[in-house]
């Protein structure tokens, strides 16, 4: 059985494209972060002269000659039906879903975004998508080293910190277009790419979505548009992934604890995870975790997926396995910073919500200390507290940010701080210091549950001042 992906009449990225066609002028940049200075720099490259950006915040650095600029609380007003304005394109963190840009589309204005483009200028049958709560960077990450050992030429772009469209420049017209992919940029897709992987899905970003159900219905758009030929692969022990997973019409990969997770009626071919090993016997398949550099049973899952995606594109078992061993854990993902006098040190900052840190928790089986906490984004951290009541190895937590005090006081109630040490700290030194002062051997990690904001520009910088911290001891 071949699952290889085969691209139809992919477009020349070396031709001139019609770009006012498809998105006509006058045109709204909203939001000019690094993808919105992105975004004008590719109209601008295609002969677009009427742009305007807009944003809450005034850029620091002054708009290219040309692009003029509405700024301030008000900046959506400009997309007022006297603008003139045809084609809004959409940074990820503009939520969609407000009366001025409704109002926008309902007259017939064309909202769109780079990952909305990109599917527009090649095509879905040369795109691999992949989503989820967890695991999104290090499974994209793991899948381009698979793709590379394959020798399939690839791009890995979107929420790993690639816009899109950088991506297309002087992409080959065989090669694939990996997307990393978020719900922000999925809330508005209308169209699902040739393969799709979902990984475990639960609940984030519940200050920006209305609720978990809205949340996993964008998710879902990544794969309720394929089409008989499609795939997607996806967890079928995870509700949320399960839920996504069986929309559209693309044959379905499942990847659980058995051949078929929990749905007894999809298919039995998919990989299944058996202790520490990922084994799918249909293709021939068998990768324990302790042939990989990486750390943790929950990046079984990762590998998992993207062996399966690998094999989907046409890889050989050998070259999954291959790129898997070659695989470097990315920064700020249960990273190793330093030794010192019996303890070991790691950087976690990546996980910003309460599933990432427990998985990371239950990695570790030596006495640990835990730096827990960050900015306020309404997550639920219920689960999360019950199931640290079971982790015996978590020897210590300090508490840290905005989230210290609600987190204190939900993990003390659900009895995860009894038998443990504990302080609210002002900051990460000096969580350093009190963690280092109950804890002789063993661990501390830094996998706060949180995102970073208040205290740090975004988790790299939360996780490099940590290093920095550490290293100076």
């Amino acid at each position: 059985m071949t699952y290889a992906i085969q691209p139809i009449d992919p477009i020349d990225l070396g031709s001139p494209i019609d770009w006012k066609t498809r998105f006509p002028e006058p045109v709204a940049v909203l939001g000019y972060g690094v993808e919105g200075a992105s975004t004008v720099r590719h109209l601008l490259q295609n002969g677009y002269r009427d742009l305007v950006v807009l944003d809450r915040a005034a850029p620091a650095s002054p708009l290219p000659e040309g692009v003029r600029g509405v700024f301030g609380p008000d900046y959506l007003a400009a997309l007022g039906q006297d603008s003139g304005i045809r084609t809004v394109f959409r940074a990820p963190g503009v939520r969609p879903f407000v009366p001025e840009i409704e109002a926008f589309v309902a007259r017939g204005g064309l909202l769109t975004s780079q990952v909305e483009a990109a599917f527009t200028l090649i095509g879905p049958a040369r795109i691999i998508g992949v989503t989820g709560t967890v695991g999104k960077g290090t499974c994209c990450s793991l899948l381009s080293a698979m793709l590379g050992a394959a020798a399939i030429p690839h791009r890995l772009a979107g929420n790993i910190g690639v816009p899109p469209l950088d991506a297309l420049d002087g992409l080959p017209q065989n090669a694939l277009l990996l997307l990393e992919l978020s719900s922000f940029q999925l809330c508005t897709l209308r169209e699902s790419p040739a393969l799709a992987v979902v990984l475990r899905t639960t609940t984030e970003h519940l200050d920006w979505h209305a609720s978990q159900e809205e949340y996993w219905q964008h998710k879902a758009n990544l794969v309720r548009h394929q089409q008989v030929g499609d795939a997607c692969v996806f967890f079928a022990d995870v509700p949320g992934s399960a839920w996504i997973g069986t929309l559209g019409a693309g044959r379905k990969i499942p990847v659980g604890q058995s051949p078929v997770g929990t749905l007894s009626h999809l298919p039995k071919h998919g990989p299944r995870l058996t202790g520490d090993t990922v084994v799918w016997e249909e293709r021939g398949l068998q990768l324990a975790l302790s042939e990989t550099q990486m750390t943790g049973t929950f990046n079984l899952e990762n590998i998992a997926a993207a062996a399966a995606a690998a094999l989907v594109c046409g890889a050989s078992v050998e070259a999954v396995r291959a790129g898997a061993r070659a695989f470097a854990p990315l920064e700020h993902r249960i990273e190793f910073v330093r030794a010192l006098n019996g303890v070991r040190f790691y950087n976690d900052s990546y996980a910003t919500r309460p599933e990432a840190t427990l998985a990371a928790v239950g990695a570790f089986h030596e006495p640990l200390g835990l730096i827990l906490g960050g900015s306020e984004k309404f997550a639920d951290f219920s689960a999360m507290a019950a199931a640290l009541v079971e982790q015996p190895h978590l020897r210590a937590i300090a508490f840290i940010g905005h989230t210290a005090a609600r987190l204190e006081t939900e993990l003390g109630a659900a009895g995860a701080l009894a038998g443990r040490a504990y302080r609210r700290c002002e900051g990460l030194e000096d969580a350093l210091k009190f963690l280092r002062s109950v804890l002789s051997e063993g661990s501390i990690l830094l996998s706060p549950a949180c995102a970073s904001f208040g205290l740090f520009a975004n988790y790299k910088e939360r996780g490099k001042a940590f290093k920095n911290l550490v290293n100076a001891i």
